[in-house]
């Protein structure tokens, strides 16, 4: 029988209460959680904000967007399953359940009822998607992700869409990227119709390598693509070398007030990855070890000073950050659930108190779970 894993229960009971509490940083971002029965899923026209009278953008709709993710999920290693050697010149046919951990509808039920408030759906496109232009998407992948995206809006959870494990763009961005543009054009097409509060869009997962170099002509372009049928919609950024918050540095993003900027945190790595990928075992959280919590609160601390500093908004506000993975390995059994908790618990204290959102990796079949 399929259970909630016990520190899956201990992040969410003790931190709930936290979300809202803002931290002693003087943050105008701060993220308290909206919710609803549902999302209507409807065509919606209405603009961005660019600028404000004082000069500086307004971050409004991305701020209450962001309040809207809140605390979310990660399905993963469904639909972003994939072959990490194919040919690129072969169109694959398979779907989310290619890694035998197809999504199943109940997973929506069971996310909402533990308290989270949104998902983030990570996709596979492109090798499922034609060679030639206009590369067309699988058309069963379309329908399995808009249906995907319904039912958790019918339970009142936005969704998060990205492009994921575009292994072949990271190595070769130039042969690569007007199939990335094409594929994008295609989904800001395929799901405008869905409403500006119900579905988000996240233009490239972790870049990294080859690809980190055109990261924000990428973005620029697919920009535009997107805002062509989708004015309102707001757009997710992950910065280069597997998304890490620390290259905001080097991001160049249009002036727009309705995009979000995504990190992903796995630090310390030692302890996060322990048992991934043949990596050692072992490692605990030392609830003790004030140094490494004094380092968890320096980097987040460090991430929201950056992004004041170079994405600046009105009446003292700044783009706003969400943390798009986090997560530990739950594959060595010396290390207890009791002890991941211990590290969740301080990790979303810091998260929760300085205002960002979240999507913890993954539900399930991750090798990270926190339902199984």
């Amino acid at each position: 029988m399929n259970v909630i894993r016990p520190f899956f229960n201990a992040i969410l009971i003790p931190v709930f209460g936290l979300i809202a509490c803002g931290g002693d940083n003087g943050d105008s971002n701060p993220v308290t959680p909206e919710s609803s029965s549902s999302i209507e899923i409807v065509s919606s026209s209405s603009s961005i904000a660019l600028s404000s009278s004082d000069g500086g953008i307004d971050y409004s709709p991305a701020i209450r967007m962001n309040k809207l993710l809140g605390k979310g999920i990660n399905l993963g290693n469904s639909w972003d399953a994939g072959r990490s050697n194919a040919d690129v010149n072969t169109v694959y046919d398979y779907s989310d359940d290619y890694w035998s951990n197809p999504i199943q509808d109940e997973w929506f039920t069971i996310v909402k009822a533990a308290g989270f408030n949104s998902i983030r759906l990570p996709v596979r496109w492109n090798q499922t998607a034609e060679n030639v232009a206009p590369y067309t998407l699988q058309a069963s992948r379309v329908a399995g992700v808009k249906e995907d995206v319904r039912i958790a809006n019918s339970l009142g959870m936005p969704v998060i869409i990205d492009v994921h494990h575009y292994l072949e763009l990271y190595a070769d961005p130039l042969g690569q990227e007007a199939k990335f543009f094409g594929i994008w054009r295609q989904i800001a097409e395929e799901f405008k119709d869905f409403s500006n509060d119900s579905l988000v869009f996240e233009i490239l997962n972790e870049s990294r390598g080859a690809s980190d170099a055109y990261l924000n002509e990428f973005i620029d372009s697919v920009y535009h693509i997107i805002r062509a049928t989708n004015p309102g919609r707001t757009i997710i950024v992950n910065p280069g070398n597997w998304g890490k918050f620390e290259e905001m540095a080097k991001l160049v993003l249009p002036a727009d007030g309705n995009m979000i900027i995504s990190g992903h945190y796995y630090d310390p790595f030692s302890f996060t990855h322990q048992g991934h990928d043949d990596r050692a075992c072992g490692v605990l959280w030392d609830t003790t070890d004030q140094t490494a919590l004094a380092t968890m609160v320096s980097d987040f601390k460090s991430y929201i000073a950056l992004a004041k500093k170079l994405f600046p908004g009105k009446n003292k506000t700044y783009i706003p950050l969400n943390v798009g993975e986090f997560g530990a390995s739950s594959a060595c059994t010396d290390v207890s659930d009791a002890n991941r908790a211990s590290y969740f618990k301080d990790l979303l204290e810091v998260m929760n108190g300085l205002g960002l959102s979240w999507h913890y990796w993954g539900f399930t079949g991750v090798g990270f779970d926190a339902y199984n």
